[in-house]
């Protein structure tokens, strides 16, 4: 950037002697050409707001995922809840079909004590009445020799 003749008059007119005028002038120069870099331009802001944009649109995509993961989530409530009621339901089953069979098992082992015992019983009177038998023909083979 060439300098310009009106800055050094400038500081000419300022009483600044003309080596210290040109120095500062190419200094500001320099500062000048430097912030070119760091000073936004049309085409910076026009990029910035593209990437607004695409952000814009990936935000929005995302608010669409988070939707569809709402109702996925509030649909595998429903099938939880559907579940439970199921199980709750399967467990009264299998409660009333224990119940049923431990009574079944119970009738049975009765009925198969009671004809054990009474079969065992029968025989216990049996040998009783036989071994009364026994000692009755002991007393009356006794009584009738004995005499």
């Amino acid at each position: 950037m060439p300098m310009r003749v009106e800055s050094l008059e400038v500081l000419e007119k300022a009483d600044v002697a003309p080596a210290q005028a040109r120095a500062i002038v190419r200094a500001i120069e320099i500062e000048i050409t430097g912030a070119t870099d760091t000073i936004a331009t049309k085409q910076d802001l026009a990029a910035v707001a593209q990437d607004v944009g695409a952000l814009k649109q990936d935000v929005t995509a995302l608010k669409q995922d988070v939707t569809v993961l709402k109702q996925d989530v509030f649909g595998l409530k429903q099938e939880l809840a559907t579940f439970r009621v199921e199980v709750r339901h399967d467990n009264e089953l299998l409660r009333r079909e224990m119940s049923e069979s431990q009574a079944k098992l119970r009738g049975e082992l009765l009925a198969e004590i009671h004809a054990s015992v009474s079969g065992v019983t029968r025989q216990m009177y049996l040998a009783l009445l036989g071994q009364m038998g026994l000692l009755f023909g002991f007393v009356y083979f006794f009584t009738t020799h004995l005499r």
